[in-house]
């Protein structure tokens, strides 16, 4: 999967892409990589529910889900969240 540039949106950072699937044509996907400003690993990915005969639409498709799933608050419960940094040296 080639990736393209950074996205940020409300906190997020992520880079869209597409692959080519078993039947020839193209699923998007969205890489997320940070939250917050802290890094997630392993990085999540999220695939398109569609495919699509040209790589450009699969793409299309991983920015609108991706802008979806982060204004609707579905993104918090797909992504997990770094735990509290003053919590977790707490004894």
């Amino acid at each position: 999967m080639e990736t393209t540039q950074r996205h940020q949106l409300d906190g997020y950072e992520y880079q869209l892409g597409a692959y080519i699937t078993d039947e020839g044509k193209f699923r998007g996907m969205i890489l997320v990589t940070a939250h917050a400003g802290n890094a997630i690993l392993p990085n999540v990915k999220i695939p398109t529910p569609t495919t699509f005969k040209s790589d450009r639409a699969a793409r299309i498709e991983a920015s609108a889900l991706a802008f979806q799933l982060i204004h609707t608050g579905a993104m918090s419960v797909l992504v997990p969240h770094a735990p509290d940094p003053i919590c977790a040296s707490a004894p």
